[in-house]
């Protein structure tokens, strides 16, 4: 097994700093996005940012030179004691690969921090609904045959639901279907169309990837 991927914590509240410090065998401290600099220059990548940061600060966390100048070369979690979609959408857009709460369960964070590490997004559902009902809105989508050529009929008319941010129930309520049976599509879709997540999936229903 690989050693666990270096950790830099980025925050200035001793108490959060000692919570997030079992996440990782000894993960490194920095309390200004100045520390952003040298862990990029180190070759490191994975980094869980504490928004608190930005307190008292006139300008949001996100908007920073330090953040700016660093993001495109890190896999940035950030977290956030009062979670917001707004902020969410917001730090996303910023280059942020995550957005969870500062005090979530310990396991919770180190799932998170594994998804951003392999190049993926962690949100949280409603947070999730929004982008893909973004994506929906803003990108053409592309025609069945570039898509669902192997899926079955039943589940296209899924994959087209939860593209568009629809819950496992919604898709269940339209379809006439039960949620077990949509959890079960859903299953059946991303093996096929090889996606992980159902922000792929929607890109992917939208020719993006």
């Amino acid at each position: 097994m690989s050693p666990p991927e270096a950790l830099l914590i980025l925050t200035d509240d001793d108490l959060l700093a000692a919570h997030w410090q079992g996440l990782a065998t000894a993960p490194v401290r920095a309390r200004g996005l100045d520390g952003l600099d040298a862990w990029r220059a180190a070759g490191h990548r994975l980094v869980l940012v504490d928004l608190g940061l930005a307190r008292g600060g006139t300008a949001a966390l996100w908007t920073r030179p330090g953040w700016q100048r660093n993001v495109a070369g890190l896999s940035i979690l950030a977290a956030s004691s009062q979670p917001d979609d707004d902020e969410g959408l917001a730090v996303l857009n910023a280059g942020a690969s995550g957005y969870c709460h500062t005090h979530a369960p310990l396991d919770t964070l180190r799932q998170a921090l594994d998804v951003v590490a392999s190049g993926e997004l962690w949100v949280g559902r409603a947070l999730l609904s929004r982008l893909l009902r973004l994506v929906d809105t803003r990108l053409p989508r592309r025609g069945l045959a570039d898509w669902a050529g192997p899926l079955t009929e039943r589940e296209r008319e899924v994959a087209q639901r939860a593209a568009t941010g629809d819950s496992n129930q919604a898709i269940g309520t339209a379809l006439g279907i039960t949620e077990r049976t949509v959890k079960a599509h859903l299953k059946a879709v991303f093996e096929k169309l090889a996606v992980t997540d159902r922000l792929q999936l929607a890109l992917r229903v939208h020719g993006v990837r």
